[in-house]
């Protein structure tokens, strides 16, 4: 899934029009990320939805993995601001796409790329936090 959103969006820098690729690069993000937070149960209802005592074992996994997009709405905002912090790689995709054929080609190589890692770091964030909350309720339990 995440290799098949950085495809697209990487694609999306070949077209021409000022401005398409961020707007679909955010897109792309926040469905990208809405996916993977849903897949791991990790969406804001989902949490919500858990008993008391798992939801703070959750939100205390969150905080010490250090994950900004678990647990989230994810607006446009805050994936511009994501985005933003991938600020080389992005600046250089803009700045690349203005050379003819072969800055386009670049820029969707970088964007690829910045989309790529995004995705499969929010995938492991996701990961971390699954697995603290299951060691952390296997403690509470006694389970070792």
């Amino acid at each position: 899934m995440v290799n098949r959103q950085a495809l697209f969006s990487a694609g999306m820098t070949l077209v021409p029009i000022p401005g398409l690729d961020m707007a679909v690069d955010v897109t792309v993000m926040i469905k990208m990320i809405d996916s993977i937070n849903r897949e791991f149960g990790l969406t804001p209802t989902q949490i919500m939805q858990l008993r008391t005592q798992e939801r703070l074992i959750t939100f205390e996994a969150i905080h010490w993995v250090g994950a900004v997009l678990i647990g989230k709405i994810i607006t446009s905002e805050l994936a511009i601001g994501v985005l933003k912090s991938l600020g080389v790689k992005m600046a250089s995709k803009q700045m690349a796409r203005w050379v003819p054929i072969v800055g386009q080609v670049s820029a969707a190589t970088i964007g690829f790329a910045a989309m790529k890692y995004l995705g499969h770091q929010h995938i492991a964030d996701c990961e971390a936090v699954a697995r603290r909350v299951i060691h952390q309720l296997e403690h509470d339990k006694g389970i070792h």
